[in-house]
């Protein structure tokens, strides 16, 4: 899987089918694996439990919480209809509506920091909705727990039995987040053993209590996880648990392969068709038309779509749960493992090369989602420009006020609709566009032009830009932002007047930092106060 680059978790699918009774039949013993595997999941869940912490969703963004919440309701509709026309009853089309909807987290991160992307608009929109999905799986995973005892009795009982469990649950989590971890965490941190054995008894007490009061073992390990969240030494927690997890986890898809036997597969051949295709085309389809209608350009939007294109592990999971339940028949496990493989395989290239698919598909999705706004919002700017830049925010940011002491005539290019708008409310002259929009860029005034600004580490955005204006303007000074060294001198060679390389230019300031200060800790007292008050002006500038 490797050489082929993909992601390791088909591998281990892959071995389960080997393994299994569609192949070789070597497994015969389910139990003992499938306990591995349960232990597997839990500890999944709490590192995921980890990472949410309590203020999650005002860290996340207006944005992630509301293109997250409305991919994941669209999804939900549309898998549910097209599940119930395919024949299931409503039970299982629910579930594999919420199957259907979710992305896997652990597999775009990877490949957004392969490519170095997490920290572009469309990485940090993309990072954000996962985190927003992983919230949805939580209160999901929890409903799911106390649904086991609405098989029978007063429904509205049972209703009001399962919110109360939910209400005490939330105020014995505040009480511990609030009074306990903190009083207990750093105690156990002085020795990084005693951490680790720490950590993992907190996750499985924690889920043999909730598994006793009637919810799931993996939910307990999801909230032993939230638990542990707001302590400072949480990412060393996840450190130590990750290689035990991983282990875990790949006798649980060993056992998810291994429940995939050919006549399942057989039966179920246009579900599993169907439901690939619903994944690998209307779920990116989904999000690109909710981040357009949220005013983001189309190759934002689009980049960040491409990436909803495989079902979740919290997807194989959920149905895993489902069975265990009994609200769905076992025979499913096998045909939607199956739809796993397919989606993970084949997204694995639509991510790894969703800037070459945008590419070529650029002149249709401007068509068909409409991209004109930033050409209407920049006809309004008709007055000459000394300087033209792409990107205001952070990079960008720093240089407005040193932009109006110059008293320079300036025009500012951001494809992030909020900056736009808080740049536009200060009065100053921002269009909302994509750098590589050629459409926008021929709308842009060029007369008097004496410079252009880049502050978009996206070598094809600044070869295009550079390639445009070197073009229509062959005097103009072309300054732009690389993160790589052969992407620095490709830009040098054709024609950039600077390129600002953040890794280089950090090597330098340590240097000269260093140098003058020695091991004076006073004075990187005095440096790191003028540093905070640097982010504070810088956010002001724009928000």
């Amino acid at each position: 899987m490797k050489f082929l680059r993909q992601p390791l978790i088909i591998g281990y699918i892959l071995t389960g089918v080997i393994v299994g009774p569609l192949v070789t039949g070597l497994i015969s013993e389910r139990s003992t694996l499938e306990a591995f595997s349960h232990i597997g999941v839990a500890l999944l869940l709490f590192i995921v439990g980890l990472g949410l912490k309590p203020t999650l969703i005002r860290e996340v963004g207006k944005t992630a919480v509301i293109a997250g919440i409305s991919q994941i309701a669209l999804s939900v509709v549309l898998g549910f209809t097209a599940a119930h026309f395919l024949g299931f009853d409503y039970v299982t089309c629910l579930y594999l509506g919420f199957v259907l909807a979710f992305g896997s987290t652990i597999i775009i991160l990877r490949f957004l920091f392969n490519k170095d992307e997490q920290d572009t608009l469309f990485g940090k929109i993309t990072i954000g909705y996962m985190l927003v999905q992983d919230v949805v799986a939580m209160i999901l995973f929890l409903l799911l727990s106390s649904s086991q005892s609405m098989g029978s009795g007063n429904y509205i009982h049972v209703l009001l039995l399962l919110i109360g469990r939910f209400i005490i649950i939330c105020f014995a989590l505040y009480l511990i987040i609030k009074f306990v971890t903190p009083r207990i965490d750093h105690v156990f941190a002085e020795n990084k053993e005693m951490l680790f054995i720490f950590s993992l008894a907190m996750c499985f007490v924690v889920a043999t209590i909730f598994y006793k009061i009637g919810f799931s073992l993996e939910l307990g390990a999801l909230a032993a996880g939230v638990l542990l969240s707001v302590s400072p030494y949480q990412r060393e927690i996840a450190m130590r648990i990750q290689s035990l997890r991983d282990f875990f986890l790949i006798i649980f898809f060993i056992v998810m392969g291994s429940n995939i036997n050919i006549s399942d597969v057989k039966t179920f051949i246009i579900p599993i068709v169907v439901f690939s295709l619903f994944v690998l085309i209307i779920n990116p389809i989904l999000m690109t038309v909710v981040l357009r209608l949220m005013k983001y350009t189309t190759r934002t939007s689009f980049l960040a779509g491409v990436s909803m294109s495989q079902i979740s592990e919290f997807s194989l999971i959920l149905i895993g749960m489902g069975v265990g339940f009994g609200h769905l028949d076992a025979e499913l496990l096998g045909p939607i493992t199956f739809v796993g493989l397919i989606t993970i395989a084949v997204s694995s290239y639509y991510i790894n090369y969703s800037h070459s698919f945008y590419r070529a598909l650029k002149p249709f999705l401007h068509k068909v989602l409409l991209e004109k706004n930033g050409i209407k919002e920049a006809a309004t700017i008709k007055e000459k420009a000394d300087l033209i830049m792409f990107g205001c925010h952070i990079t960008g940011g720093g240089l407005l006020s040193v932009l109006n002491k110059e008293k320079l005539k300036y025009i500012l290019v951001d494809h992030s609709p909020e900056t736009v708008r808080a740049l536009n409310k200060k009065g100053l002259p921002c269009i909302f566009g994509s750098a590589d929009d050629t459409d926008l860029l021929d709308s842009l005034p060029r007369d008097g032009l004496k410079m252009v600004i880049s502050t978009i580490p996206d070598y094809d955005v600044n070869i295009s830009l550079l390639d445009y204006f070197k073009k229509k303007k062959p005097t103009i000074s072309f300054i732009c932002v690389s993160h790589h060294v052969r992407d620095a001198e490709r830009l040098y060679f054709e024609g950039a007047t600077y390129v600002i390389m953040p890794p280089y230019l950090g090597r330098r300031f340590i240097v000269d930092v260093f140098s003058k200060f020695r091991m004076d800790k006073k004075k990187y007292r005095i440096e790191k106060e003028r540093h905070l008050k640097d982010f504070e002006r810088i956010d002001s500038e724009i928000f």
